[in-house]
């Protein structure tokens, strides 16, 4: 795979001074009506895109901007810069006749401790998506990104599971009790943890309303995507639309299966878990069990 390729100095220099103008331009500009909150390898990146097509949602700067996670401390200026101005957003609803939305998907934010009392206070009224995916998929999906990514160095998945315990050990509660700390293994390395839904959800919804959270199941987003899509597309108050194709976005390159014999294990011990889950949103997921 080779390697890719550095922007030029042109873009730089672009990338930033449009950066430095959003800052000092951050006072007129919205804050988000939608956040997409995870999980991670659940095809967030797909949905994000997608409604960047809809005419009446406007985009962000970047699409994963990590504020309640990673950089809360930089303060709600620092966030803004992110979002379209006040006079966009009102040509935006003068073209269509509608209100308009913008948002950012961070996924992290679904299993980050701190993220869904941050995201209270500021954003009281934002509406959350949450796209979930058979946990013992999404972790296998994980660890290879992570692989790809040059992050992971364990050989295989297995070991990546077997270690878990021991490489996050204590990473939860430190972000839990210090609000500055940043845990890269609790980010990258959680792989079972990060399948534990139902209780990242229960910390979402002790901050949030359940009609102010939307739950995806990702297996039929992936395989017929338009229904999902309506779903969220309503969920917003936006007027009914669709893009004109559904393109696959960040999807995985090479692929390491794991054994039958390990996923055979963890289809057992997200069991409970998943239990927990179907009861806390009404209703359940099918195929999480194979």
């Amino acid at each position: 795979m080779g390697q890719k390729q550095r922007p030029s100095l042109t873009d730089r220099l672009h990338w930033n001074a449009e950066r430095t103008y959003r800052r000092l331009t951050a006072n007129s500009r919205v804050l988000p009506s939608f956040l997409i909150i995870g999980a991670a390898k659940c095809g967030t990146t797909s949905l994000y895109n997608y409604l960047l097509q809809h005419p009446q949602v406007l985009p962000c700067f970047t699409k994963e901007v990590h504020y309640f996670d990673y950089y809360y401390h930089k303060g709600e200026k620092w966030y803004r810069s992110h979002f379209p101005s006040l006079s966009s957003a009102r040509r935006c609803e003068q073209d269509s006749g509608l209100l308009c939305a913008t948002g950012e998907s961070s996924p992290y934010y679904l299993a980050h401790p701190l993220a869904p009392e941050r995201v209270k206070r500021d954003l009281p009224n934002v509406k959350l998506i949450c796209m979930l995916r058979n946990p013992v998929d999404r972790a296998i999906s994980s660890y290879n990104n992570q692989v790809r990514l040059g992050i992971e160095t364990l050989k295989d998945f297995e070991s990546a599971i077997d270690c878990e315990e021991d490489r996050i050990e204590g990473h939860e509660e430190r972000l839990r009790s210090d609000p500055s700390y940043s845990s890269f293994e609790h980010k990258y390395f959680s792989y079972f943890k990060r399948g534990c839904y139902a209780e990242q959800l229960e910390n979402w919804y002790k901050h949030f309303s359940k009609d102010q959270v939307l739950v995806i199941q990702s297996e039929p987003f992936f395989t017929h995507p338009s229904g999902a899509f309506r779903q969220v597309v309503d969920f917003l108050g936006l007027k009914n639309w669709e893009p004109p194709r559904y393109m696959v976005f960040n999807a995985g390159g090479e692929y390491r299966e794991m054994k039958t014999e390990l996923r055979s294990r963890l289809l057992e011990r997200y069991q409970p878990h998943n239990e927990k889950l179907f009861e806390l949103i009404g209703r359940r997921f099918e195929g999480w069990d194979r």
